[in-house]
């Protein structure tokens, strides 16, 4: 299922919603969790929770790109599940101080932006190209001609 459909089954509360995000980004938002957290049991717990997330965020937010926006939902889960475990066993110091560093690197709004550029030009370059030269013309600036 594309997306939209699976924001629209969000919009409708629908629980399908959850079981399509499942099946199209359920490993995905593993991976991203495994890897913070190496823990099976811990790491599906913090899927569950991404998704209880995103129910409750959609509506009224309207992602532009879902797989973004749940990585960068499970991520922060995982970062503070692993914030919590690593509390109780004795603090971890470094790897929080390298994950924090690494937390304000990554902008989740920037990976959108980019990736809605990306697809904007790879949708007006096929548009383009479906056309003839003269009707091409008409949209490229002159200097490209």
């Amino acid at each position: 299922m594309e997306d939209q459909g699976i924001i629209a089954l969000f919009f409708k509360r629908s629980e399908q919603a959850i079981e399509e995000t499942d099946k199209k980004y359920g490993g995905y938002c593993y991976s991203i969790a495994y890897n913070i957290l190496s823990n099976r049991e811990d790491s599906e717990e913090s899927v569950s929770d991404t998704y209880l997330a995103a129910w409750n965020t959609i509506p009224p937010r309207c992602p532009n790109f879902l797989s973004a926006f749940h990585a960068k939902m499970t991520r922060h889960i995982s970062i503070d599940r692993w914030r919590k475990l690593s509390a109780q066993k004795r603090g971890g110091g470094e790897i929080i101080l390298a994950l924090d560093e690494l937390e304000d690197c990554v902008d989740a709004h920037n990976v959108e932006t980019e990736l809605a550029k990306k697809e904007l030009t790879r949708v007006l370059n096929a548009f383009l190209s479906s056309l003839s030269e003269t009707e091409r013309n008409v949209f490229l600036p002159s200097h490209n001609r």
